[in-house]
């Protein structure tokens, strides 16, 4: 079994494959040698109130994009 490294804020760990999913769970991303994000945290995740409320107007906004016609463009609802 390898190994993988994993994130969660600026705490870098390598763990055994086989602790990914608990890992995970505890809000932890799994990156490459680079740092980039292979595998998002699937929870041990706070998010603002404020935050999500934004990426739900931010939602509805790119829903009401993909429900109009092609070549028209709809003003933003504020």
């Amino acid at each position: 079994m390898g190994e993988i490294r994993v994130r969660k804020e600026n705490r870098v760990l390598t763990i055994p494959e086989t602790r990914l999913d608990v890992y995970l769970q505890d809000g932890y991303d799994q990156i490459d040698d680079v740092g980039n994000v292979i595998k998002r945290a699937t929870g041990g995740r706070m998010v603002s109130l404020a935050e999500y409320n934004r990426l739900l107007d931010r939602v509805a906004e790119l829903e009401n994009e993909l429900a109009a016609p092609k070549g028209t463009k709809q003003k933003k609802s504020e």
